[in-house]
């Protein structure tokens, strides 16, 4: 054993950290889907811009999650997955 008073607080935080990662890797998997769903028509210039900004919100979250920085990979995924929602609707 260490008496390492941070040693005592990993468990949580890997706990929270994978958790946020897991969250983050399902918005972006339904994220996917959903691009999927809606390219399989035909897409108007606005359609098509909002699938090219989805795919730079899924890119930017993957950098950011690689990078540690799990917050702003799930907001970045979030973001692209509430524009990939808007798509599907449509």
């Amino acid at each position: 054993g260490t008496s390492d008073p941070a040693a005592v607080l990993t468990p949580g935080a890997t706990a929270e950290t994978t958790y946020s990662r897991q969250m983050t890797a399902e918005l972006l998997s339904a994220t996917d889907a959903n691009l999927k769903q809606a390219t399989s028509r035909p897409l108007n210039s606005n359609e098509e811009e909002t699938v090219s900004q989805v795919k730079l919100f899924i890119e930017q979250a993957n950098e950011a999650m690689k990078a540690g920085d799990l917050d702003r990979g799930h907001n970045l995924a979030m973001k692209a997955h509430l524009l990939s929602e808007d798509l599907v609707k449509h």
